[in-house]
């Protein structure tokens, strides 16, 4: 399993370990997939409920370490997903990043 997703860009949501705790997703590219963490080189989006602007989407791309424990759930996006226009969408109560080609992707409940 890790080896098919090395290479694939993929949206992994964060569990929320509390009630208040802010959703966090990132967007990004696997470098390396291993049996207890996952490296991604993307962009971080924070949703802050009851916000004006509840969406706060990282400006430049960055390298994080992820311990698998800390994933929620993971989508693996189309090879083409351009990570560096990352459109986010609010429909409904829902906030998705739009996916060209494919259905949107959803990251959060407003």
């Amino acid at each position: 399993m890790a080896n098919l997703l090395e290479g694939k860009i993929i949206k992994v949501r964060f569990r929320k370990n509390y009630a208040e705790q802010k959703v966090w997703v990132f967007i990004g590219r696997v470098l390396k997939f291993t049996e207890n963490w996952l490296m991604l080189e993307g962009k971080g989006i924070l949703i802050m409920k009851g916000q004006v602007q509840p969406v706060e989407l990282d400006k430049e791309k960055r390298v994080i370490l992820v311990p698998r424990d800390n994933i929620a759930h993971i989508r693996i996006l189309p090879d083409d997903f351009d990570m560096e226009k990352i459109e986010i969408e609010i429909k409904g109560l829902r906030i998705f990043a739009r996916v060209k080609n494919g259905p949107d992707t959803s990251i959060s409940e407003i």
